[in-house]
């Protein structure tokens, strides 16, 4: 199921197929987010905004529309969570596939009481960016490549460390307003500066700045709530 999905702000996710061998693909927007018309071939509605634990429900039914509302809400802090922890973006991209394959095998699992949705797909990304971490430290090393001393080798402390304060921040940030999300996750998470946030989403440079000014106040109000200290000061 390798390629599944591919990060992207336009990406959406579609299914056809028997109940016994079900394959989810992506499907294009046009640059405007308008979508084309579904060809799922069970297709039911969802309308916006509809509760995540009603979607996780309908994923487990087998409702791919929902399976895609889902991704569509939440892929971007994922795959900027898993590319702070891994640092290649084709590796977060994959980690982010395996996140969206993974809710859609597992939808069951879920419990409702124990998590929000969001808390839960991000302890997903997170494991899965922590064992993709330590499957590169462990991996032989090419006698052509520049040999790390190890020293520089990751240390698991530092890296469950850093995935677990990583983890936290998006999940804070998933409570925000989806324009506060995207511009504080492209700055957070991409490091990119207001300039080049303005450019990645066609939207004035105040614009940029008034949106994180904005989240930034929000993540200090719930920062208690996930045990956020400099973080929400960022």
């Amino acid at each position: 199921m390798d390629g599944l999905f591919t990060h992207s702000r336009q990406s959406r996710i579609t299914r056809c197929g028997d109940a016994s061998d079900r394959v989810v693909h992506p499907a294009a927007y046009n640059r405007h987010g308008t979508e084309r018309a579904s060809r799922s071939c069970d297709h039911w509605p969802v309308p916006e905004p509809v509760d995540d634990v009603l979607l996780v429900r309908r994923v487990e039914s087998g409702d791919s529309d929902a399976l895609r509302a889902l991704y569509d809400r939440y892929s971007g802090i994922v795959f900027g969570m898993t590319y702070r922890l891994l640092g290649d973006r084709q590796a977060a991209e994959e980690c982010t596939q395996d996140v969206f394959v993974s809710v859609w095998r597992t939808a069951r699992s879920y419990e409702p009481n124990r998590a929000r949705v969001s808390t839960w797909l991000l302890t997903i990304a997170r494991n899965r960016a922590i064992d993709a971490t330590r499957r590169r430290a462990a991996r032989p090393v090419d006698p052509h490549e520049d040999v790390r001393s190890v020293d520089e080798s990751p240390d698991t402390a530092d890296v469950v460390s850093t995935a677990d304060e990583a983890s936290r921040v998006a999940a804070a940030m998933a409570e925000l307003p989806d324009p506060q999300r995207e511009a504080l996750s492209l700055a957070y998470f991409d490091g990119l500066s207001h300039t080049e946030i303005a450019e990645r989403l066609d939207i004035p440079v105040g614009t940029v700045k008034g949106r994180i000014r904005l989240a930034l106040d929000r993540l200090r109000a719930i920062a208690p709530k996930y045990a956020l200290g400099a973080e929400a000061e960022a």
